[in-house]
């Protein structure tokens, strides 16, 4: 007689196979959780011509979509011709063609415009600065020689300390750097082949957007396809409108952000022009490309800036510290605001974390990603979380939450309420409160001791 298997059977089977499956999984995970980490940087440093393609289709799209949207397309309507039919559909390929090629035009411009002003008077500024470093170096050396005179004690601590540093430096030279010629070239080199390759990521990363700029319908409707054909009608209604929220996140956040950088560095270039500071076009530059970073981006232009004033005059690199620590409370609080307004809806916390986070993956691409990538993913999980609350009916704010004790039988009990004594709801005491009260009840049994 044979044996046929039933469901619960089956269903028994494939939960071993599962659980077999999840506890390999877990084993390597955490055993050989490095191998992993490893292969997803190899895979993720391999597809960084198309995150640079990516990054760079959504920067431009704005304007490709100007171009045919406000003025091409216009244009061929007002000539008369339809885009309708067969014929429509050849005319709106050809505007798309030309759309990509003005759009490719402009950035082509814009980098020659940066090349063209900037760069000339960055080397300018360079130039001066390595001739002019040996006089800045007798400035502070002549400033630190007419402080020390007054202070002779201080003067006799810092002279030990350049004797330490001198001879520590001197032995690392000797003992460190001089034998490991080789493998300090190695690294030069190395890192020269990383320039090259960076500039060849973005090389590659402008032709792939060229090719997203040209077929972004056709991807969107690739896309759909795909979802609307393996999964239920409300899901897959869901998973579009998520990533059209993807989408504006995106590029609401990388526009915002490139015009707010680009405002920023034109007021501190001003800025830098009224306060007399030197070189005003290099600090500028550097405090504007910074910006872009959020959140650690102002600080770091604020700080390299003012180091490299502080050779020059330091006076004037205290000024513009200054300055640039309230152009930034003005971009924060103001400008930024009216720019980016809600694009990412993020705390500074999670600001912080998503910079950490991604820029351990991708470097400083991941600075620029992961504060929209990761505001996506809280997206999801605030909009998951409020799915299955509604589901359960115990739905409301996170501020209604804060003053939540816990909830029983799908009644909300507060922290307010004295009443509310379940799950460690009662308040601790500190510990110098604990240690008080031990004394004093110690005193009320000597003091009933001695009573008896």
């Amino acid at each position: 007689m044979k044996y046929k298997l039933g469901k619960k059977e089956i269903s028994g089977i494939l939960g071993i196979f599962v659980l077999v499956i999840a506890s390999m999984l877990a084993y390597y995970v955490i055993f050989k959780g490095g191998n992993i980490i490893a292969a997803l940087k190899s895979l993720l440093g391999s597809l960084k011509s198309i995150l640079w393609g990516i990054l760079i289709a959504y920067i431009m799209l704005p304007v490709l979509n100007g171009i045919e949207k406000k003025i091409l397309i216009p244009l061929t309507l007002k000539a008369g011709k339809t885009l309708d039919g067969e014929e429509g559909i050849k005319r709106k390929k050809k505007i798309r063609n030309f759309s990509i090629l003005l759009t490719m035009i402009v950035l082509l411009l814009i980098i020659y415009g940066l090349i063209r002003i900037i760069v000339p008077q960055l080397i300018k500024s360079i130039s001066e600065i390595i001739n002019n470093f040996p006089g800045y170096m007798q400035n502070i050396n002549n400033l630190v020689n007419e402080y020390l005179v007054n202070n002779p004690q201080m003067s006799s601590t810092i002279i030990s300390v350049l004797d330490t540093v001198q001879t520590y430096v001197n032995g690392f030279v000797n003992n460190s750097l001089i034998p490991n010629i080789s493998v300090i070239m190695r690294y030069v080199s190395k890192s020269a082949m990383m320039i090259v390759q960076a500039f060849f990521n973005i090389i590659v990363g402008i032709i792939v957007a060229i090719y997203i700029m040209g077929s972004k319908e056709v991807f969107a409707g690739q896309g759909k396809k795909i979802v609307y054909a393996f999964m239920e009608e409300r899901f897959a209604n869901e998973i579009v409108g998520g990533f059209r929220f993807i989408h504006r996140t995106f590029t609401n956040f990388f526009v915002g952000k490139i015009i707010d950088s680009v405002i920023i560095g034109f007021i501190c270039y001003f800025g830098c022009l009224i306060l007399e500071i030197p070189f005003p076009v290099l600090v500028s530059v550097i405090v504007g490309i910074t910006n872009v970073i959020p959140f650690f981006g102002p600080y770091i232009g604020a700080i390299f800036g003012a180091v490299l004033l502080i050779f020059i005059n330091p006076v004037k690199a205290l000024v513009f510290l200054i300055f640039v620590i309230l152009l930034q409370q003005f971009d924060g609080n103001i400008l930024g605001p009216k720019i980016l307004g809600s694009s990412t809806g993020l705390s500074s916390f999670w600001v912080i974390f998503s910079i950490m986070f991604f820029g351990s993956f991708f470097g400083p691409i991941g600075w620029l990603i992961g504060v929209p990538i990761f505001a996506c993913i809280y997206a999801l999980v605030a909009r998951t979380t409020d799915h299955f609350l509604n589901a359960k009916q115990i739905n409301g704010s996170t501020e209604e939450y804060i003053n939540i004790a816990y909830i029983e039988n799908g009644e909300k009990k507060l922290l307010s309420d004295p009443e509310n004594k379940k799950f460690n709801t009662g308040e601790m005491g500190s510990s110098i409160k604990k240690a008080l009260n031990v004394k004093q009840k110690k005193v009320q049994k000597e003091d009933e001791q001695a009573k008896k």
